[in-house]
């Protein structure tokens, strides 16, 4: 399946509704039909309903069903062109950029979004980082100059933790990021557990939260941070990358609130996890949007 390089291109690949669903029957069953019940290899397609009815048991499905496009109401070629714009645009669109570019309401410019954003967000828990992990954490959120507090414990923001890979050159390789309620040590020793592979050698500062790395399975390298003694060099790419995060989630969105704030860290880093795959980032997200991810309701999407 070719990536289209330009909306020229694009609009030349699929300009109607089934050129659409072709594309979508072709990555459900790349090596041919089979039907969920029976098994048989054929199927007639019911152009007036848009189904296709099994020739062996006569069962009639939505070539959709089941995936994220289940039960749309909204022509293929705009759920296409959204999955086009998030995944060949360096700043990904806003759901105020995609309801304007494609002429939907905002609800469903926002939905549309957020379930492509869900099927991008599955991929990345799926592995783990190893060799050398720089491991810090970070917050989120407006300033709150009343609590005058400082460190790891304010009111008013999101802790997140940023887990960066090291490559042997010294360059930047997979990133996970996710919210955490706190900076105990039981809760970074889970994260290093969730994220980085055990016997990899982690980089931190000398916060007391990670002295439990070495039981965990961990080579811990500690260093101190402190006025003067600041070295920029230490886990600079875990600073790169949540600074980085920031930078785009304001240009972008102009914030997020907390209760979605790991869908963007989760969108951020799969996008940043394949900065060389560009050219083939619409076939994989296609791809999870029709075989990996199942429906994703209204409900689950607003409660995460």
């Amino acid at each position: 399946m070719r990536h289209p390089r330009t909306l020229i291109e694009f609009m030349d690949i699929y300009p109607t509704e089934a050129a659409c669903r072709v594309a979508i029957f072709e990555h459900r069953w790349p090596d041919g039909f089979r039907c969920s019940r029976c098994s048989h290899d054929r199927a007639w397609p019911l152009e007036a309903k848009a189904l296709l009815e099994c020739a062996g048991c006569g069962y009639q499905g939505s070539l959709t069903a089941g995936t994220v496009f289940h039960r749309t109401r909204t022509d293929l070629r705009k759920w296409f062109l959204a999955i086009w714009l998030l995944a060949s645009t360096k700043k990904a669109p806003s759901a105020s950029e995609l309801e304007r570019q494609l002429g939907v309401t905002h609800k469903t410019a926002w939905l549309m979004r957020r379930k492509i954003q869900h099927a991008m967000s599955l991929r990345d828990h799926e592995f783990q980082l190893q060799g050398i992990v720089e491991l810090d954490e970070s917050f989120i959120g407006g300033k709150d100059k009343r609590s005058g507090l400082r460190g790891r414990y304010q009111p008013n923001k999101t802790l997140v933790a940023i887990s960066a890979e090291e490559t042997p050159s010294g360059g930047l390789g997979r990133v996970r990021m996710e919210i955490i309620d706190d900076a105990t040590a039981k809760t970074l020793t889970g994260v290093a557990t969730g994220a980085i592979k055990v016997g990899s050698t982690i980089k931190t500062d000398g916060y007391r939260g990670y002295l439990g790395l070495p039981a965990a399975g961990y080579q811990h390298e500690p260093r101190v941070q402190r006025g003067a003694e600041l070295d920029e060099d230490w886990m600079a790419w875990a600073h790169i990358v949540i600074s980085n995060f920031k930078r785009w989630q304001l240009d972008i969105f102009h914030g997020t609130s907390p209760e979605h704030l790991q869908a963007y860290l989760d969108e951020y880093c799969y996008r940043l996890n394949r900065r060389g795959q560009r050219l083939d980032l619409f076939r994989r997200i296609l791809n999870r949007c029709v075989l990996y991810t199942e429906p994703a309701p209204y409900s689950l999407l607003t409660s995460t």
